[in-house]
């Protein structure tokens, strides 16, 4: 392909521009030329190029997002990919039995990492999430389910609709799994008020933890849609998030108590005493009272009161994977 004009990228995909119809002619000539002489098969497809889907889903999703190739030569490959994988409805089946040499990873540069596949049997295209990185959060909630759709458009609106705000729902539960374990761990282990500083190892990291978890509650909470907070409810948000405050005013991490602004909102007297109001908090906008209605009802989807994430924004993180 490189003999017959085809330019190669860093992941060794080969792509043509379009934009001189006399060269590309030219182009496909050769390529066919140097195949014949190679012994080697060129096989066609009606199929867009996936890169070019990608490409149009990440246009009309919210935020800023990138899309990338990436070649799966090899079954290894594929099977390296499946490792990734926060799914196991879709797209497991279909890249443990049907060859895909190609797919797409969508990243919006804060963390989510999708999937986008066409599957080889229909041509439909497939886009699932990618397990979030253990350096964010611990992924134990049921993973978010993979979409499907018949092209680019419709994909990007599945996605939109469906799949980002099961996403959002699925970090944050597992972001509360991690906060009430490591609370109940907390409360089990130590007393309120008879915490003395240095603080042990284990109890300061949970204390980190919660504080990464605690910022993504309150701007969830902030973000509910069924109804407005109350201002108590508010005052309280306004609480944490000064306790939070606080604990990021050293660069050596939370402030301990008696330190500076920390004697008015000391982030582990915060925790131990009050963190149990707010995950409950938060336990009450992922499963409102419907939730138990509907399950009656039998299986389906259950809108929550948190709607999708807002647009993230516009710096895009390097690839992580």
């Amino acid at each position: 392909m490189t003999l017959a004009g085809f330019t190669q990228d860093d992941r060794g995909l080969h792509f043509l521009p379009l934009s001189d119809p006399a060269r590309a002619r030219e182009a496909l000539t050769q390529l066919t030329q140097a195949a014949r002489d190679c012994r080697v098969s060129v096989t066609t497809s009606n199929s867009p190029y996936l890169g070019d889907i990608a490409q149009a889903v990440t246009e009309q999703l919210p935020g800023c997002w990138e899309a990338a190739v990436e070649k799966l030569p090899e079954q290894r490959h594929q099977e390296d990919m499946m490792l990734w994988l926060w799914d196991d409805d879709l797209l497991p089946p279909v890249m443990r039995r049907s060859r895909v040499p190609v797919c797409a990873i969508l990243r919006d540069g804060v963390g989510t990492e999708l999937l986008l596949i066409e599957r080889p049997s229909d041509g439909r295209y497939l886009v699932g999430a990618l397990v979030p990185s253990p350096d964010s959060v611990n992924a134990t909630a049921p993973p978010p389910r993979t979409v499907s759709a018949p092209n680019a458009l419709a994909a990007a609106t599945a996605v939109r609709t469906q799949l980002l705000p099961a996403y959002e729902r699925a970090v944050l539960l597992s972001r509360l799994s991690e906060a009430e374990e490591d609370l109940r761990w907390a409360h089990e282990t130590y007393e309120p008020g008879c915490v003395r500083t240095p603080y042990p190892t284990d109890l300061d990291a949970a204390l980190d933890r919660f504080a990464t978890h605690a910022t993504e509650f309150v701007a969830a909470l902030r973000r509910r849609s069924d109804r407005p907070l109350t201002a108590q409810e508010k005052a309280f948000l306004d609480h944490v998030e000064g306790g939070l405050e606080a604990a990021r005013q050293t660069d050596e991490g939370p402030v301990r108590s008696g330190e500076g602004a920390a004697s008015s909102a000391d982030p582990m007297a915060l925790w131990l005493t009050e963190g149990e109001h707010l995950l409950e908090m938060v336990r009450t906008a992922i499963t409102p009272p419907a939730l138990a209605s509907a399950a009656s009802r039998g299986p389906g989807a259950v809108r929550t009161s948190l709607p999708p994430p807002p647009p993230p924004p516009a710096t895009v993180g390097g690839p992580r994977r």
